[in-house]
């Protein structure tokens, strides 16, 4: 079929830092790297972007091309699809680029290839309202100082605290308390990364150090999940489900994160590693029973990703988190709608890797032949894995 021009924004925060010894590198290097060959290989007009990079007075953006190994910044035309990779630094950068892109959207209309997600709290809330995903939901509640003894009175004494809008495992902490005394003890890490342990006298004395930890910021609390592999290191396995050419959801791969016996998280930011998911769980559960996982959590990740385009609107990919517990129960711990591909990357084959890289752009290109006006779509309603589009 013959296609529409497409121009692809690439939409990243601002490039703070741009100079690295003469060279452009902008947010995610790597995969904006290879978000743009891809994109020249299936004949697509990409460019990176920020908000500071719209001029809203002459209607013009100025856009990064990867040219001949450096970025290359110039005019571009207003894009017909954002692929939205933005991680911001303040609420008022966010702010100000929803106001550049709905005054790009006022000049010329374009479709986002990606929805984002509410805060967690409201996720895990929609999630648990389905009935195949309630049991695979760990119960969450909005941290408050009156809610930490009750809850780790009915939850064996244990409790995991986190940011609602936390990434890379920063500010994550285990709280215990003592069989004997008062006493907790504090284990994880600092919102900086940087791994900690303390031993605080009581709950008084824990709620004033949460306090100041936390900020202003929002927390979730948690039960405490054994989530480690037979020699003690606690893993995840994360999921990728992303739209193909066709508007199709699959998964694209998934891969094992594995973190240090002392560390509370596998992030890889935090030190973790990665492994082959069926390697790993085949060597926890034998071969049949981690098959049988390895099943569930797809279909687990189907159903997710159904669940959250009914509740929040279109979604083009998104990476789930899964924790497995020694007795084989399934956790849906993260969904991310702006996922990495590192894990997949390192544990390969490269073809999985290139799949990610190329599903986007193939959405993309879906999204723009279905707003064109010569272009007839096929619906597939009764697909698992279709609603919407």
């Amino acid at each position: 079929m013959e296609h529409t021009i497409l121009y692809l924004g690439i939409l990243t925060a601002p490039f703070y830092n741009p100079a690295h010894e003469g060279r452009i590198i902008p947010p995610e290097p790597r995969l904006c790297r290879d978000l743009s060959e891809a994109a020249f290989r299936l004949s697509v007009h990409s460019y990176l972007f920020s908000f500071e990079d719209y001029d809203e007075a002459a209607g013009m953006l100025s856009g990064w091309r990867w040219q001949g190994g450096d970025w290359v910044r110039q005019p571009v035309t207003l894009p017909d699809i954002v692929y939205d990779r933005a991680f911001y630094h303040s609420k008022s950068d966010r702010m100000r680029c929803e106001a550049a892109l709905s005054a790009m959207h006022a000049r010329k209309p374009h479709c986002r290839l990606n929805g984002s997600l509410p805060s967690k709290p409201i996720v895990c809330e929609r999630l648990a309202g389905d009935a195949r995903l309630a049991g695979h939901i760990p119960p969450t509640l909005r941290y408050t100082p009156e809610k930490l003894k009750p809850f780790l009175a009915s939850h064996g004494g244990r409790a995991v605290i986190k940011p609602a809008a936390g990434m890379q495992g920063r500010g994550v902490l285990l709280i215990r308390r003592s069989l004997w005394d008062d006493t907790l003890s504090v284990t994880g890490r600092t919102r900086g990364n940087r791994p900690f342990e303390r031993i605080l006298p009581n709950l008084s004395e824990l709620a004033a150090r949460l306090s100041r930890f936390m900020g202003d910021s929002p927390f979730l609390i948690q039960p405490y999940l054994q989530l480690r592999d037979s020699d003690g290191r606690p893993y995840d396995i994360r999921v990728l489900m992303q739209k193909d050419g066709e508007g199709k959801w699959s998964m694209t791969g998934m891969a094992a994160r594995v973190g240090s016996r002392s560390s509370l998280t596998s992030n890889l930011h935090g030190g973790g590693e990665v492994m082959n998911a069926n390697s790993l769980l085949s060597a926890n559960f034998g071969k049949p029973m981690a098959e049988h996982l390895l099943r569930q959590i797809h279909t687990i990740s189907g159903h997710t990703a159904i669940r959250l385009e009914h509740s929040f609107g279109r979604f083009g990919e998104l990476a789930m988190d899964f924790g497995i517990e020694q007795d084989g129960s399934i956790w849906l711990l993260e969904v991310n709608s702006k996922p990495g591909r590192e894990a997949l990357r390192q544990t390969g084959p490269n073809t999985v890797y290139a799949k990610s890289i190329e599903r986007p752009i193939r959405y993309a290109r879906y999204l723009k032949d279905r707003l064109s006006p010569t272009f007839t779509a096929s619906e597939f309603a009764n697909d698992l894995f279709q609603p919407q589009r």
